[in-house]
């Protein structure tokens, strides 16, 4: 059994969405130790990146750009 390209990249996008606002939230529901402090905003960073390139993906130029290719090779095809 196949999963579908798109199924995959939903389940992706939501997961690192998730893990982002779990950090959020783990930062505003835990106290951390003041050493740990940096590495967990950085980590935070990180995630809240991810978490803009799916936002973009989904959103912006890449998932149009994406769909424009495949029509231009199924016009090919022909």
């Amino acid at each position: 059994m196949t999963i579908p390209k798109q199924v995959m990249r939903a389940v992706i996008g939501i997961a690192v969405m998730v893990l982002a606002f779990g950090i959020v939230a783990g930062l505003f529901l835990l106290e951390l130790p003041k050493g740990n402090r940096e590495v967990a905003f950085t980590v935070l960073g990180v995630a809240l990146g991810w978490t803009g390139a799916v936002v973009n993906y989904h959103f912006g130029t890449s998932e149009g750009s994406h769909r424009k290719t495949e029509l231009m090779s199924q016009g090919s095809d022909k």
